[in-house]
């Protein structure tokens, strides 16, 4: 059962005084509220309780501090805000520079340090992070031991699944669900750490096991600005959030390998698809392609002189990676190799990654999430077909501008035929979206433009023969569109299947 996030299970725990939560932090609180005790968190006004104490955060498109007044009268206890001057009477203020850091430290003690007692392995990188996460979760299931799971798909804290609004929740939510997983006696958690959470400080006080990078390639410009400012922010956490006895699991094969190696607390363990790079070297762990066959993902797997032979029911070459990001996880945690190799014989279906639908239909379709130039291509350069690649996809509105010609390019060299839509145009013309795209599409290669996702799909399986494979490329698990600042239910799979009923496929 999906459910919507609920940031406030107060009534869970034991209420708490003002002095203690803000104990040795950097904020001005009058001494007279001190006792004040408190029985919640919350950073919405609108889901402020009787008791909570009520942040006030400077959002992208608002001020929380709008909404003081409104979460005193729902019942807060207390306010923290960066505001200097204001008119909050009658509750005690907190007043700090730094609100998302002391929002951090603060969450971690109402919940009494829950990352403590918990096994935590942070996952960050461009792409991958969601699939490496459902591998790790899988092998430690597979060892006996039951892992939550905090990233982009949804939240499982072992009791309950909550739908995901972020990659990486807000601090309250984050202690909150490894709190539950805790008290609901889970072993570990396997976690994806984006650049904006690290960022905003949601994982400041998460004490994590180890961290895996997976890979650095273009995205989120429009946040970070430039590559330099966007790998600091991943660093943060091998620099900053890795303790010295943790661990560090890297790509050895991407360009950033070096420099995140340097930046890097604690073990460090390296991945890689090649036998021997450059100069000779080599990762601990390899993981060499054997082929695919009656839809498996045949390799060898080497380390530390023992080679084994795998096998995973993953399409796509670049789920090699993400394989040995998984297996090198959990041999740093304390794994057998062989057994974790051995489990991914039996890995799940990612939601929305290279994720087939299959209703009697003659030729092969696949949903993946890839929305960034490289996954775009390791997508399109990964995957074979008998017939030809159609590729339906566009670009997110209000995101990086200057992506959108570099996936136009990439879809014209390695698509046989492209339908270029809208994705999630936001505040964006389509039109406009689209136009950006083109721009990347020499002018000798032909192209059908449709804005409308659900035509534009209708359209691409509409043109498919036998052997031709279909890839939906860009939303992924996304169950919905966002067209300006609405949410409408969109679901690519569900939109598949609506067009194959009406094809005349059985099964749909």
């Amino acid at each position: 059962m999906i459910l919507t996030i609920d940031n406030n299970m107060a009534s869970d725990y034991k209420p708490i005084q003002l002095e203690k939560l803000f104990a040795g932090l950097d904020v001005i609180i009058a001494q007279d509220y001190f006792p004040v005790e408190i029985t919640g968190l919350a950073y919405d006004s609108r889901r402020v309780k009787q008791g909570d104490l009520f942040f006030a955060i400077p959002g992208y498109l608002t001020d929380g501090a709008k909404f003081i007044a409104e979460a005193v009268s729902l019942g807060a206890n207390a306010v923290a805000t960066q505001a200097k001057n204001n008119n909050i009477k009658n509750v005690p203020v907190i007043r700090c520079d730094n609100i998302r850091r002391i929002m951090s430290a603060v969450a971690s003690r109402f919940y009494d340090y829950p990352s403590k007692q918990l096994k935590i392995i942070g996952i960050t990188g461009t792409n991958g992070k969601t699939t490496v996460c459902f591998l790790i979760n899988h092998i430690m299931k597979t060892m006996g031991e039951r892992w939550g799971n905090i990233g982009t798909v949804g939240y499982d804290t072992g009791k309950r699944l909550i739908n995901a609004l972020n990659t990486t929740p807000n601090s309250i939510d984050t202690q909150m669900y490894l709190a539950e997983m805790r008290d609901y006696n889970i072993d570990g958690c396997v976690m994806e750490v984006s650049s904006h959470g690290l960022i905003q400080h949601r994982c400041d006080d998460v004490k994590f096991s180890g961290a895996v990078f997976t890979n650095l390639t273009q995205d989120h410009l429009d946040y970070h600005k430039d590559m330099e400012s966007y790998f600091k922010a991943k660093s943060i956490l091998f620099a900053e959030l890795l303790d010295d006895d943790g661990f560090a699991v890297l790509n050895f094969d991407d360009k950033y390998y070096q420099k995140i190696k340097e930046a890097c607390r604690g073990k460090i363990l390296s991945y890689s698809t090649a036998e021997k790079t450059e100069g000779a070297k080599s990762a601990d762990i390899i993981i060499a392609d054997k082929g695919f066959e009656n839809n498996l993902r045949y390799f060898e797997a080497s380390y530390k002189g023992k080679t084994i032979t795998g096998e995973m029911p993953l399409l796509g070459i670049f789920n090699l990676y993400n394989a040995g990001a998984a297996i090198a996880a959990v041999v740093s945690i304390g794994c057998d190799f062989v057994k974790a190799v051995k489990a991914l014989q039996n890995a799940p279906q990612v939601p929305g990654r290279v994720e087939k639908i299959e209703v009697g239909q003659p030729f092969d379709i696949i949903v993946d999430y890839a929305h960034t130039p490289d996954a775009l291509e390791n997508l399109l350069k990964g995957i074979n077909a008998d017939g030809d690649k159609i590729l339906v996809f566009g670009c997110g509105g209000d995101r990086d501008k200057t992506k959108r010609p570099i996936m136009g390019k990439i879809a014209a060299q390695y698509a046989d035929r492209m339908f270029v839509a809208s994705d999630n145009p936001r505040t964006e013309d389509p039109q406009k979206i689209i136009n950006d795209i083109l721009k990347g599409i020499p002018n000798n290669i032909k192209y059908t433009v449709n804005a409308n996702r659900d035509e534009a799909i209708g359209q691409a399986l509409a043109s498919a023969k036998k052997g031709d494979l279909v890839i939906i490329a860009g939303k992924g698990h996304e169950d919905y569109q966002i067209v300006g600042n609405t949410r409408h239910y969109f679901s690519d799979p569900i939109v598949i299947k609506k067009h194959l009923r009406k094809m005349g496929y059985e099964g749909s």
